[in-house]
């Protein structure tokens, strides 16, 4: 296969996944990606300060949901949206830190998406879409809140992504998800699962607002490869090797995504039975699946004091058949274990 015909037969997906990391790679390989010009960073941090505002949603009835947080467990949703005061106690510093520290990476990635044209040429593939107004097309600036009726339903959505960009005469979806497991972590998870569900029902959200549905997902890992090679370094174990022979792995990926009308219909489903719960202050029932959501909720003390007597017998029953299964200390018995913590 010669290279027309090669490229006549890659599928759109992966041509807007190679473009846009062969986009990446030459911007920060070029000397002047470490130099940021004053009138766009300028820019930048002003339409950032513009939005440093407290901006209430309408007060139509209808409950918002935001696209990021549609994944959430049917009870956490109706403590959130109910009234329940969110539970706040000290975290592991570290986890602050990990916060911070991907907050500070998307902004400095938007700044450098910002300069992409200016350092490599106006034929760059992928450019920050520009509102009528002049704004930056991304976060704040580009959030809209929809509302919509499903089932008899009233309920909204709002979304702001981390970007909409220009390509090919269109429109892109654009997600930024930091990761701080390892690069070697990282990328087998992504191999073996692709992007996360969480993240693709952000994406369905924001395809239901803005009636675009294709973007991308991009993952960069907060660990770098050496920066020489530790391929043959022996002090180095190989589950901890950050490059392959001559190359790097890679700390940057990026997943295509084309939201179909089953996924959109799907979610609005889902949120119309939970808008209708949060309506009627009806706590669903506790069941085991929702115990892998509860790592960053913020009720879970609520939850748990809430607990049924045939709730807690339920739980700890499917506690005690995982514990003599195949599943054992694997992730689902996990997360049920933990969430029994201090259930009598």
């Amino acid at each position: 296969m010669n290279g027309f015909e090669q490229v006549f037969a890659e599928s759109r997906g992966n041509k807007i996944e190679r473009e846009f990391l062969e986009q990446m790679d030459a911007y920060y390989a070029a000397p002047s990606s470490g130099f940021h010009d004053n009138g766009i960073a300028r820019k930048f941090y002003q339409q950032k300060l513009a939005y440093l505002k407290w901006s209430p949603y309408p007060n139509d009835g209808a409950i918002t949901f935001g696209a990021s947080g549609t994944n959430q467990c049917d009870r956490q949703v109706v403590y959130k949206y109910g009234g329940v005061k969110v539970e706040k106690s000290p975290d592991i510093p570290f986890r602050g830190r990990q916060r911070r520290t991907g907050s500070a990476v998307i902004d400095f990635f938007q700044l450098d998406l910002l300069h992409m044209e200016k350092r490599l040429g106006s034929d760059i593939k992928f450019k920050m879409s520009v509102k009528e107004n002049g704004e930056f097309n991304f976060e704040d600036a580009a959030q809209v809140r929809k509302v919509f009726e499903y089932d008899g339903v009233k309920f909204a959505i709002t979304a702001k992504p981390d970007g909409i960009f220009d390509y090919e005469g269109g429109k892109l979806l654009f997600e930024y998800k930091t990761k701080a497991s390892g690069l070697v972590a990282m990328n087998n998870k992504l191999n073996f699962k692709g992007a996360q569900d969480d993240h693709l029902r952000q994406v369905t959200a924001e395809s239901l607002v803005f009636g675009i549905r294709e973007g991308l997902i991009v993952y960069e890992s907060t660990e770098k490869p050496s920066w020489f090679s530790d391929y043959e370094n022996k002090n180095v174990p190989k589950t901890r090797k950050t490059w392959a022979e001559d190359k790097p792995l890679t700390d940057l990926r990026a997943f295509y995504f084309n939201i179909t009308d089953e996924m959109q219909q799907a979610l609005l489903a889902d949120l119309a039975k939970q808008a209708k719960q949060v309506y009627s202050k009806e706590v669903p029932t506790m069941q085991v699946e929702m115990t892998g959501k509860c790592g960053f909720c913020q009720f879970i003390n609520v939850c748990k004091s809430s607990l049924s007597d045939g709730e807690k017998q339920s739980l700890f029953e499917a506690e005690a058949r995982y514990a003599q299964s195949q599943y054992a200390g694997k992730y689902a018995h996990n997360n049920l274990r933990n969430y029994l913590e201090g259930v009598n």
